[in-house]
């Protein structure tokens, strides 16, 4: 059986605060000007040397030029407190800090499918006419983890991983049934799925001196599995909630489409949410190994399905791991395999999105089958 070990890299909140003089400047440039120079306090703080001015909070872009040097990743930043005091804007921040180094990783871009996040409860969605919902946060999660660093090769299928009325009752044989069809199908190790549980409404009171303010809030609650399709595992599984005002009509119909949507309370809340469960994906994929299917075999030369656009290189060295089935469909459903005898394969020629190994050892013959494994060699 195929073991190996899981390092887990730990993000850590430092807190950082900057004060800025307004004196009759605009105060959205002021304050993402603090916001910029509180974050540098908080990598300061954490043994860091950084440069920000590019910041993007609530999902949002504030400023748009790029420049970040940290001994760590920027992963997530919070307003803590805004405070206006004779003319003078402080502002305190918490930055969540992702210590480089943590886990070990191989340099490979990971390959993803990204299915359809189903509605759990679609009557939810009657209140503000957003049945759409759940394919525009399947959308926005699979466009961030192309965009994020390190990013992914996202592959965004029409379709949904289970039904919804199987989701609170994942088991294991459905699991390996999916999950041989990916792997046929797209010839990717890694497949997100899940389902959105929660859109309901509710008021939230508070108590005021004359009279009680009430205002309409809506929740988010997302449900996120990663499934290695290969080992066919679900190597991490989490819930995420937020919840924000709702400033809609009951019986509006919102424009999903429209940013005015993504700029209001609700909106943010809904990006934040998608962007924490995005930095866990992408953080559980790093630290895991890459474990690549055998495309096709030809000759004593084999074919995988990631290429320049993720990292590969002429002269890469990868390990063959091979499977005792003895026929593809089986091993697609019984995922165990054994490392041939240290036979090293080289990268032999790189396309965009493939390449073509061979073996380094003349003496060796080269028995291999589709669907066979390759992972990047330790160095020796």
């Amino acid at each position: 059986m195929l073991s190996f070990i899981c390092f887990t890299a730990n993000a850590q909140w430092v807190e950082g605060q900057a004060s800025v003089a307004v004196e009759g400047a605009d105060l959205d440039e002021i304050r993402v000007m603090a916001i910029k120079n509180a974050i540098a306090d908080a990598a300061y703080k954490n043994g860091s040397f950084i440069t920000a001015q590019d910041i993007v909070l609530d999902g949002l872009l504030v400023s748009s030029k790029a420049q970040i040097r940290t001994q760590g990743r920027i992963q997530r930043v919070e307003i803590v407190d805004e405070t206006v005091t004779d003319d003078v804007l402080t502002v305190i921040v918490k930055v969540d800090i992702l210590p480089l180094f943590e886990c070990a990783s191989d340099p490979y871009m990971r390959n993803i499918v990204v299915t359809q996040f189903q509605l759990l409860k679609p009557a939810q969605a009657r209140p503000g006419n957003i049945f759409e919902f759940g394919r525009q946060v399947t959308n926005r999660m699979a466009q961030q983890l192309g965009d994020h660093q390190p990013a992914a090769d996202t592959l965004l299928v029409n379709q949904a991983f289970m039904p919804a009325s199987a989701f609170n009752t994942i088991e294991y044989e459905h699991i390996a049934a999916k999950a041989s069809v990916l792997v046929k199908q797209y010839h990717r190790q890694y497949v997100l799925f899940g389902f959105i549980r929660d859109i309901s409404l509710f008021e939230q009171v508070k108590e005021g001196l004359l009279d009680d303010d009430v205002s309409l809030r809506r929740n988010f609650t997302l449900e996120v599995y990663l499934l290695d399709a290969l080992q066919q595992d679900i190597v991490m599984q989490n819930s995420y909630h937020g919840e924000g005002d709702w400033s809609f009509d009951y019986n509006e119909t919102v424009d999903l489409n429209n940013s005015l949507f993504w700029r209001s309370d609700f909106g943010r809340v809904v990006l934040n949410t998608i962007n924490s469960a995005v930095l866990d994906v992408s953080n559980t994929m790093t630290c895991l190994p890459s474990f690549l299917p055998i495309v096709s075999v030809i000759a004593d030369k084999v074919s995988i399905a990631l290429g320049a656009k993720h990292g590969i290189r002429v002269g890469d060295l990868f390990e063959l791991y091979r499977s005792p089935m003895p026929s593809m469909e089986a091993q697609l459903h019984y995922p165990q395999w054994y490392r041939q005898e240290r036979l090293i394969l080289e990268v032999e020629h790189v396309a965009n999105r493939s390449a073509r190994l061979k073996s380094n050892d003349a003496n060796t013959p080269l028995q291999a089958a589709p669907y066979d494994l390759v992972s990047p060699a330790p160095l020796m």
